[in-house]
């Protein structure tokens, strides 16, 4: 057996060695550029980056947060992607341990990531990105959760039904587009991995991340009634949530309303 602490140390390093392709992700995919060609480089001189110095986060803090070659600052989403991922590793090896859910649900967490991150940067959430995850949710499930098959097939379909519910009465009672088609593609797609039950708490997790956040930035002046923001992430952060504390929460909140 791995001593636990040794096995979060391997789990953090492996999250923050798969966050630092994420940034390629991130980086290429809404440009149209391809992910495996050309090798690492920087987008400002185009200097190809050396070994040693695409170390997830240690290079970032070795080369001073500046491209070796040209000195240009390297953006701090780089090392804040791979320590998140690494971060998130660890919590889902301590949920799961080392199991196939680790692989399934650790593929959904780095799908989520990189979809979040592009959706903060360009209110968009590429479809190939979208279908990847949802190949992979299948694939997975298929191969090692047979069991559950009907199970995905009605958390798909969940996820798709209640954003696209959504937006429709978004559409109905603002008399405009409320909800992208991405964000119902999203759902749908992380139904695949979560089930019915789970799908329909990340839904609700969702909408209150999404209005407690857009509350406080409005309060503080960061952003205007009306104004459009990014609901992938709060998709994302809600799937977590829901994956992990879903059941307990709901447990809590019918105590308190059941009584």
């Amino acid at each position: 057996m791995i001593d636990y602490r040794l096995g979060y140390l391997l789990a953090f390093i492996f999250g923050s060695a798969l966050g630092s392709f994420l940034n390629v992700v991130i980086y290429r995919v809404p440009l149209g550029k391809s992910i495996v060609l050309p090798a690492s480089h920087c987008p400002n001189c185009g200097r190809a980056i050396k070994p040693y110095e695409n170390i997830p986060i240690l290079s970032y803090l070795f080369l001073r947060c500046k491209c070796a070659g040209c000195g240009a600052v390297i953006s701090p989403i780089y090392p804040a992607v791979e320590a998140g991922m690494g971060l998130l590793t660890v919590l889902l090896l301590a949920y799961f341990g080392w199991s196939r859910e680790l692989l399934l649900y650790g593929s959904m967490t780095a799908t989520l990531l990189a979809l979040s991150v592009i959706d903060i940067r360009t209110f968009r959430l590429p479809n190939k990105i979208v279908l990847t995850g949802a190949l992979i949710a299948v694939v997975l499930t298929l191969v090692f959760f047979r069991d559950r098959v009907l199970s995905m097939a009605l958390g798909g379909l969940t996820g798709l039904a209640l954003l696209g519910l959504m937006g429709l009465i978004g559409r109905l009672l603002f008399r405009k587009d409320t909800l992208g088609m991405g964000d119902v593609k999203l759902a749908g797609m992380m139904g695949l991995y979560l089930g019915p039950a789970h799908t329909a708490y990340m839904f609700v997790l969702g909408i209150f991340t999404g209005a407690v956040v857009g509350v406080a930035m409005i309060a503080v002046g960061g952003k205007k009634w009306g104004q459009r923001i990014p609901f992938g992430p709060y998709l994302a952060l809600g799937a977590i949530i829901s994956l992990l504390w879903g059941d307990s929460l709901w447990q809590w909140y019918w105590s308190l309303v059941v009584r």
